[in-house]
């Protein structure tokens, strides 16, 4: 997996791919970021609009409220001259309600929960409400919600305003408004995006809601408390309600430090940010466009750039294995410069195939030529040999006989080569063991009428060498098996015997070794005087090869050993020098 990755990437394709995304990133880039700062902008925007929008909603509520405290502290500005009649109070109390049509109870409620003075239920024992307790522990002025009041029967929001008598805290002025919504009506601002409003008191308790009070508690907004919005003055923030929408919130004081409003609208970044868009599109929009221009850019280098350039490739791959130009299959989309490029290559493989049939031509006039020259060789040498011959039949002097039967030996040892030569070089190049093993049978086989019962073991590793290696080495070998074969002994309770062995020692170095047992000479031509010619031609041809000599002798065996460089084809000069 991971080389199958490493290629993929290394290919024209992927990097192509990689480089255009790169490139168009910093565009795509750009646009996410000025999408982001609109939707900040339209953020702000309904931020601020939801606040002007709560104010102008709560506009009647505020005056309803602020028109209550009006009234209670006017009523607790009366409390000591309604003190001195005797709490004669309930006739003015009532013509106030009757007056103002926008309160349903308006009294003095004592210290222990009494009602002492009212519009009506006057000596009832109210103790048991809520906001009766919280007066008498924290007596200032206060809006609180009664969802059943005692006298009225019905929900109310009280607008309670405390009495001191002496400095002492006596009783409190409340005034009950009809729990009934107040808002301005701001649906048609935009029904895509409904408003929601509501008001609420210090202590975080819910006062009115325009939509009612069903599910209020998830309208709000989740994971803030409505005491923690009572400190920062007029704020807008973005959030979640408790039902997990997201909204845009606002909250504007009604009357500090008593009475909230709390607007909020759907958020911007969930609804159209301009006619037509909404902001999902504004954000994949630029991904969008960034991916399509990376695969525009991809398909158009893959058409015009990587196809043709796989075309081309193609018709190499056939040419390189059949030697055949095939015709080139433009497409509508391949540049021109591309298919200039293919007509030079047509015309660069026909150049090599022109070039190539004119080396072949030479290299087969050469092989010709080489084996005509070693044919003509061979026929020469043996036309000495004939001569020889015939000279060796008119003389009647045995010694004279046998040097010409030694020169006859020789010269036929040579034609024998290029006989060899001609029947297996390649390109000037010899397998040496092919041609060792045929010279040295066929000189072998000259000695067999005079030499009987010899053991011949032959062994040979495949070596190749040039004709200026093999050609010394071949005269060389015949020679040391020609002296072998005279001088070969039979061993004390043996026969005697021959070895030749061709071994490659690595792949620059060779060696030749035969070997013959020593003892009672078999040959009859041993005892003849000899010259020592044989042994200056074998030194003679192991300085040609730059080899070594080695002779090693024993009571039953005799060797010699020559070590050869084996010379590289890619060379300029075949011969290297060899270290023993």
């Amino acid at each position: 997996m991971i080389t199958k990755l490493k290629t993929t990437s290394q290919s024209l394709t992927f990097r192509i791919a990689i480089l255009l995304a790169i490139t168009l990133l910093p565009i795509g880039l750009i646009s996410l970021i000025q999408t982001h700062q609109l939707l900040d902008a339209a953020d702000r925007r309904a931020e601020s609009s939801l606040v002007a929008l709560t104010a102008d909603a709560a506009a009647g509520e505020e005056a309803y409220i602020r028109t209550a405290f009006g009234a209670a502290q006017a009523i607790a500005g009366s409390i000591p001259t309604y003190r001195e009649s005797g709490w004669d109070c309930q006739e003015p109390l009532s013509n106030f309600l009757r007056l103002s049509n926008a309160f349903s109870f308006a009294g003095y409620i004592s210290a222990e929960g009494v009602v002492t003075c009212a519009s009506g239920g006057q000596g009832m024992d109210v103790s048991t409400l809520k906001l009766v307790g919280e007066m008498r522990d924290d007596p200032q002025e206060r809006v609180a919600i009664v969802m059943e009041a005692p006298i009225s029967m019905t929900s109310v929001i009280v607008v309670a305003v405390p009495v001191f008598v002496n400095g002492i805290y006596d009783g409190y002025v409340g005034v009950s408004l009809p729990h009934r919504s107040m808002f301005n009506a701001l649906q048609e601002e935009d029904p895509e995006r409904p408003v929601e409003l509501l008001t609420f008191n210090a202590a975080g308790e819910v006062l009115t809601s325009d939509a009612g009070w069903d599910n209020v508690e998830g309208f709000l907004p989740a994971g803030r408390d409505l005491v923690d919005l009572i400190n920062q003055g007029e704020q807008s923030f973005i959030g979640s309600n408790q039902n997990g929408d997201s909204r845009v919130f606002a909250v504007v004081p009604i009357v500090d430090g008593t009475v909230y409003a709390l607007g909020s609208w759907g958020h911007a970044r969930r609804a159209a940010i301009v006619e037509g868009l909404n902001v999902t599109g504004s954000i994949l929009f630029p991904i969008a466009m960034w991916l399509a221009s990376v695969g525009v850019a991809f398909f158009a280098v893959q058409r015009m750039v990587i196809r043709p350039t796989r075309n081309l490739r193609a018709r190499m791959l056939y040419f390189m294995r059949s030697r055949k130009i095939s015709p080139p299959r433009y497409e509508s989309a391949t540049p021109l410069e591309l298919r200039e490029m293919e007509d030079t290559w047509a015309r660069l493989a026909e150049n090599v195939l022109h070039d190539e049939a004119e080396l072949h031509n030479m290299i087969h006039e050469k092989t010709v030529l080489l084996r005509e020259v070693h044919h003509r060789v061979k026929n020469n040498l043996q036309l000495i040999a004939s001569i020889l011959n015939m000279k060796m039949r008119k003389t009647k002097s045995t010694e004279v006989r046998k040097a010409l039967s030694n020169v006859q030996l020789r010269v036929m040892n040579i034609a024998r080569v290029h006989q060899k030569l001609y029947e297996t070089s390649t390109e000037e190049r010899v397998r040496a063991d092919e041609l060792l093993k045929t010279i040295v049978s066929q000189t072998i086989g000259s000695f067999e009428q005079d030499v009987e019962g010899v053991s011949v073991e032959q062994s040979y590793d495949p070596i190749v060498v040039y004709p200026d290696q093999a050609v010394p080495l071949t005269l060389a070998t015949s020679e040391l098996v020609t002296n072998a074969m005279k001088y070969v002994g039979r061993p004390e309770g043996q026969g005697p015997w021959l070895v030749v062995k061709l071994e490659k020692i690595d792949d620059s170095n060779g060696c030749i070794t035969i070997s013959n047992s020593t003892g009672e000479i078999v040959s009859p031509d041993a005892g003849l005087a000899t010259t020592n010619l044989g042994h200056q031609l074998i030194n003679a041809f192991v300085m040609q090869m730059n080899g070594k000599i080695e002779e090693n002798k024993s009571d039953d065996e005799f060797s010699v050993t020559i070590r050869f460089p084996i010379a590289e084809f890619d060379d300029a000069d075949p011969i290297t020098n060899w270290d023993a």
